[in-house]
C-alpha cells in the first residue's frame, strides 16, 4: 500500500519526500531514468533543467496520484497542480461543448451573436453568410478553434466577427494576429469595412526601439498585427501583452509554422499561446506536406498537448492511424468546402498557340537535346533519371520564351542554359533581337480586346524573366501595367535597425491595390508562387492568362482562387484562358502538362477545396514541384520516344 509523499519547491529543483517512494522500484526508474533525480535522504532532489518548473511539478504528481500514493503538496506546488487540473476540466469541457455541436446541439445562439455585433457596428457589407456564421459559432464554442476553410472562404471577416463578439462580453481586449507580411492589407481592409473604426488595426513595424513604442501604445479595442519573424524576434514582448490584456491570438496561414521539430518560428508562437486566453489558427491548406503538419499548429490551440500528446506518439499516430487522430481533433476544426461558397463556376479556353521561325527551331533542339540523353540507355528508370537530370523545365521555357533561358531563375536555382550545341547556343544569343516568343504575341492581342472592353486581367508566368518581357509588351500598347514577383517585398517592414525613410518601401499589397483601384483597363504581370496566399484579386479582376504552366497543380488552382473567391459581384464571370504552344500542328510539352494538370485536379480540387481535410504529400522543391512526378516524366519519355498514344 503507497503511502504519503510531500512535493515542494527548493528552487529551481522539485523536493519529493517520502520513504517508500525511494524504495519502490517503479518509482525509482521514474525518478532517476525520466527526470535524472537525485537519490537524497527520504526523497529525490528533481533538477528543473530546461523544462518550466510547473510542467515539472505536474509530471511528478501526475505519477505519484496515478500510483496510488496520497500526495501533500506544499503552496506553490499546490497551486501549479490545480492550475494544471482546471486546464484540463477546462479542456474537457470545451471538447464536450464542440461534440455537441458536432451533433446538431448548439449551445451558441447565432441570432444573439449577430445582435452582439450590430451593436458593435458591424455593417452590411459584410453580412455574414451562412458557413461563415457557422463558422463563428463554432468558434465560439471551441473556443480554441483551427478554421481550415478553403482559401477565398472569407475566414478573415468570421474571424473578426468572433473577436468582435469576445471584445464585446469583455473576455477578450486584445487580438493578436500573427501572420505573413501579406495578410495584413486583409486584415486592415476586412476590419474597416465589417466594422468601420470600432476595432483598430495597428501594424508592428520597422527598428526594435519602434517596435517596443508600438507595443507600448496597444489598447483595449486594437488588433495588433505582427509578421512571423517579428513573433519570434519579440516573443517576450508578446508575452507581456498577453499578460497585460486579455488577448486573442490568431494566427493566419498557420501553415507556416508547420515544422515539426526545430526552427525559431514554432516555439515563439507556441510560448505566446501559452499566454493567450483565446486562441485561433487559419489556413486553407493546413498540411501541405503530411499530417505531422498539424503538430505545432494544434500545440498553439491546446500549448499543453491536450491535442496531441508527445510528439513522438503524435508522429506514430500519424503513420498508422492519421483517420482516428483526425477523428479526435475534428471537434476543434471547422471546414468549409469551396461549393458551399455557392459561386457560378469558372470558365477555361484553351488556345491553341504554333510557335514559328526561331522558337520553333530553338524548341525542337531542346527537345532533340532530351532525345539524346536518353537514347542508348536500356533501363527505364535510368532513361527517367536522365531526363529529370537535364532539367525539363527547360523545355517549359523555350515554348513560353527561348529568352528566359538566357538568364538565371532564381526561384528554380537555374543557371543560364549552357550547352554544347553551337547551333542551339547560337540561336539563343540573337533571339531577343530577331523575334517576339509566339504567346507574348498571341497574348497581347488577347489583351488589345480586354482593354478595348476596360477590363482588367491577371498575366500569369512561372517565370520571372518572361514577367519583365511581357510587362513591357504591356506598356508599349499604352494599358496600365502592374507586376508581382519575389523580388518585390510582400508587406511593409524595413530590416531592423535600417534606417527610417519619408518614402515607404514599394510592396506587393501596394502595387495590388494600384492594380485592383485603376479606373478601366488594366494588367498584373505575376508569378503564382509570389501571390499563392493572402492575395485578393477578385474585387475588380475576373480574367486570368496563363503565359505558362509547370505540372505544379496545387500552385494553378491556388492561383485560379487569387479571382474565382468568396465576394465576387453578382453576375460576373471568371474567365481563364490557357495558352498552349504547338509546332507544324502537333502538340508540345505544354500539352503534355494540360494533360496531366487535367487527371490531377480532381484529386487536388478534393484535397484544396473539398470538405475533408487531406494532406498533398507535394514536394518542398518548386523544382520538383514545377517538373512533375513520376508519371509526368514517363509521359514526357514516351512523347520524347515518339510512343505516345
Amino acid at each position: 500500500m503507497a503511502g504519503q509523499v510531500t512535493i515542494e519547491v527548493d528552487g529551481d529543483d522539485v523536493v519529493v519526500l517520502g520513504r517508500d517512494v525511494v524504495n519502490d522500484r517503479v518509482a525509482r526508474l521514474f525518478f532517476l531514468g525520466s527526470l535524472g533525480a537525485i537519490a537524497i535522504d527520504g526523497g529525490w532532489r528533481c533538477p528543473r533543467r530546461r523544462r518550466p518548473l510547473s510542467q515539472l511539478v505536474v509530471r511528478i504528481n501526475t505519477f505519484l496520484e496515478s500510483k496510488g500514493w496520497k500526495v501533500s503538496r506544499d503552496g506553490l506546488v499546490n497551486d501549479e497542480v490545480e492550475r494544471a487540473l482546471e486546464r484540463k476540466r477546462s479542456f474537457q469541457r470545451t471538447r464536450e461543448a464542440a461534440e455537441a455541436l458536432l451533433s446538431g446541439r448548439a449551445i451558441i445562439d447565432i441570432d444573439a451573436v449577430e445582435g452582439t455585433l450590430e451593436t458593435q457596428g458591424w455593417r452590411n457589407e459584410r453580412r455574414l453568410l451562412p458557413h461563415q456564421k457557422q463558422g463563428v459559432v463554432h468558434a465560439l464554442t471551441a473556443t480554441n478553434a483551427a478554421n481550415f476553410s478553403v482559401p477565398g472562404a472569407g475566414k478573415t471577416a468570421t474571424t473578426i466577427a468572433v473577436a468582435a463578439t469576445h471584445v464585446a462580453s469583455g473576455t477578450v481586449e486584445v487580438v493578436l494576429v500573427i501572420g505573413p507580411l501579406s495578410c495584413f492589407a486583409p486584415w486592415e481592409h476586412e476590419t474597416a469595412v465589417a466594422l468601420g473604426s470600432q476595432l483598430r488595426t495597428r501594424r508592428v513595424r520597422g527598428s526594435a526601439a519602434e517596435r517596443r513604442a508600438a507595443y507600448k501604445a496597444v489598447r483595449p479595442r486594437d488588433i495588433v498585427l505582427v509578421s512571423y519573424a517579428t513573433a519570434a524576434s519579440d516573443r517576450i514582448s508578446l508575452i507581456d501583452l498577453c499578460q497585460n490584456y486579455r488577448t486573442m491570438l490568431v494566427v493566419d496561414e498557420s501553415h507556416r509554422v508547420k515544422r515539426f521539430q526545430g526552427g525559431t518560428w514554432a516555439p515563439a508562437l507556441v510560448a505566446i499561446a501559452k499566454e493567450a486566453r483565446v486562441r485561433i489558427i487559419l489556413s486553407g491548406t493546413p498540411m501541405p506536406q503530411s499530417g505531422k503538419d498539424l503538430y505545432t499548429q494544434l500545440n498553439i490551440l491546446w500549448p499543453d498537448g491536450e491535442l496531441t500528446g508527445p510528439r513522438d506518439g503524435f508522429a506514430v499516430r500519424v503513420d498508422r492511424d492519421f483517420g482516428s487522430l483526425l477523428q479526435d481533433i475534428r471537434p476543434f476544426m471547422s471546414r468549409t468546402p469551396k461549393h458551399a461558397l455557392g459561386l457560378a463556376p469558372y470558365t477555361i479556353t484553351r488556345h491553341d498557340v504554333p510557335l514559328a521561325g526561331t522558337q520553333a527551331e530553338i524548341y525542337e533542339l531542346i527537345e532533340s537535346y532530351f532525345r539524346k540523353r536518353v537514347v542508348g540507355i536500356e533501363m527505364w528508370a535510368e532513361k527517367i533519371e536522365a531526363l529529370r537530370r537535364g532539367r525539363p523545365i527547360r523545355l517549359l521555357q523555350a515554348a513560353s520564351n527561348p529568352e528566359v533561358l538566357n538568364r538565371k531563375d532564381a526561384n528554380y536555382r537555374l543557371p543560364r542554359l549552357e550547352n554544347s550545341s553551337a547551333s542551339l547556343m547560337e540561336r539563343l544569343v540573337r533571339y531577343r533581337e530577331h523575334e517576339t516568343p509566339a504567346k507574348t504575341v498571341y497574348a497581347l492581342r488577347l489583351l488589345d480586346r480586354f482593354a478595348a472592353e476596360g477590363r482588367k486581367v491577371v498575366c500569369w508566368s512561372n517565370f520571372i524573366a518572361n514577367l519583365d518581357h511581357f510587362a513591357r509588351g504591356v506598356r508599349e500598347r499604352a494599358i496600365e501595367c502592374f507586376q508581382v514577383d519575389g523580388r518585390i517585398a510582400a508587406g511593409s517592414e524595413p530590416t531592423i535597425g535600417s534606417s527610417t525613410s519619408d518614402e515607404e518601401p514599394e510592396t506587393r499589397e501596394r502595387v495590388i491595390e494600384r492594380f485592383l483601384d485603376t479606373k478601366g483597363a488594366a494588367v498584373l504581370v505575376a508569378n503564382p508562387a509570389s501571390c499563392s496566399e493572402s492575395i485578393s484579386l477578385h474585387r475588380s479582376c475576373w480574367i486570368a492568362i496563363y503565359l505558362d504552366r509547370t505540372y505544379d497543380c496545387a500552385l494553378f488552382l491556388q492561383s485560379i482562387d487569387r479571382i474565382h473567391r468568396l465576394g465576387l459581384p453578382l453576375g460576373v464571370q471568371v474567365e481563364v484562358h490557357i495558352l498552349n504552344a504547338t509546332l507544324d500542328g502537333r502538340g508540345t510539352i505544354d500539352q503534355l502538362v494540360d494533360s496531366s494538370l487535367l487527371q490531377k485536379e480532381e484529386t487536388m480540387l478534393q484535397l484544396l477545396q473539398g470538405a475533408e481535410l487531406a494532406t498533398f504529400s507535394t514536394s518542398e522543391d518548386p523544382l520538383d514541384a514545377a517538373e512533375g512526378n513520376e508519371d509526368d516524366l514517363a509521359a514526357l519519355l514516351r512523347f520524347l520516344l515518339g510512343e505516345a498514344s
